[in-house]
């Protein structure tokens, strides 16, 4: 594990939840030497990589940071799971697929909703032609300003939030992105860094549309940490996922709703990010084909910078691909 914060502590559970997986170290620069962990802690990337340690890593920093622990991750010999978004640069984002497809590794993007069974039965949908051809719909995904305050400034909306729904929408729909127009909130996050919401529309490849929102504005006190949603209208039907229709709500004095999706079940972690990492460690074996590639990640990076490149320009951007 390289990166522990909240995310980075999410897989750590998970992997110890895994059968035939073993934890061997971890890396995060606060955490040198510690023993929290149970494991060698090292201070940075290249400490731990120099171990001898590991066979896999899930890298987990933050998004701005991916690049170069990703090179180095891979230069080392070593598969990897890399966390949403690969990059937040276009021209990194290639650069990784090159190496990524030159190692002769497993390097997987952590793109967690093709885990989750409502989206994939969705994709399954539109794959088989059951809803026919997709001709418009809808995507958002909704955070608390905690979100925003924790990422500080680092990254924009569009890429921590936005990157989740423009992967997901466009695997469903089976689709590419060719041209966006997008305009953000002149409201700002709370260290005055980032807008607090963004939306965009999508032009999809077969002539459809696509309107996306991300946010991070929701109130503290609000009854569940993501609200998101997706609907998708084709020539022949429709289909729609809302994270609340989870079958059962419940409001206390620390319980809001949907009760969690991925809470652990008599001690062992389940839910779409226990299966992605299941997935991750199953295709390094050789038991199962990768379910998504560094090329899907990183054709949503270019969607992502698009979406930015056109509130900064206010103008209809071209999605360009390689």
């Amino acid at each position: 594990m390289i990166g522990l914060g909240a995310i980075g502590r999410e897989h750590l559970d998970i992997y110890r939840n895994l059968p035939g997986v073993q934890l061997t170290a971890v890396a995060d620069a606060r955490f040198p030497g510690s023993d929290e962990f149970g494991v060698p802690s090292f201070g940075s990337t290249d400490a731990l990589l120099g171990s001898g340690l590991v066979d896999a890593v899930s890298l987990c920093t933050p998004d701005d940071i991916h690049y170069q622990d990703s090179l180095s991750i891979l230069e080392a010999g070593v598969h990897l799971l890399l966390e949403k978004p690969v990059s937040t640069s276009a021209e990194e984002a290639e650069n990784l697929v090159k190496a990524a497809e030159s190692s002769g590794l497993t390097v997987m993007p952590g793109h967690t909703l093709r885990f989750e069974p409502k989206y994939l039965t969705a994709h399954r949908l539109v794959e088989s032609g059951h809803i026919g051809d997709v001709v418009h719909g809808y995507v958002r995904r909704n955070n608390k300003t905690s979100v925003a305050d924790r990422v500080k400034g680092r990254t924009s909306v569009t890429f921590f939030l936005g990157i989740h729904d423009i992967d997901a929408v466009t695997w469903v729909a089976g689709r590419r992105v060719t041209a966006v127009q997008a305009m953000e909130t002149t409201q700002r996050t709370s260290d005055g860094g980032q807008a607090v919401a963004v939306t965009a529309n999508l032009r999809l490849d077969n002539g459809g549309i696509i309107q996306l929102e991300a946010a991070w504005g929701l109130p503290d006190d609000f009854p569940t940490d993501i609200d998101a949603r997706l609907r998708l209208v084709a020539d022949r039907g429709e289909l729609s996922i809302d994270i609340h229709e989870q079958g059962m709500r419940a409001f206390g004095d620390t319980l809001g709703y949907p009760v969690p999706v991925a809470a652990s079940m008599y001690g062992k972690t389940q839910g779409a990010l226990h299966e992605e990492l299941d997935a991750f460690v199953r295709a390094v074996r050789g038991e199962i084909p990768l379910p998504i590639t560094m090329r899907e990640g990183a054709d949503a990076v270019h969607v992502a910078t698009a979406i930015d490149k056109a509130i900064r320009t206010g103008s209809v951007e071209e999605v360009t691909y390689r």
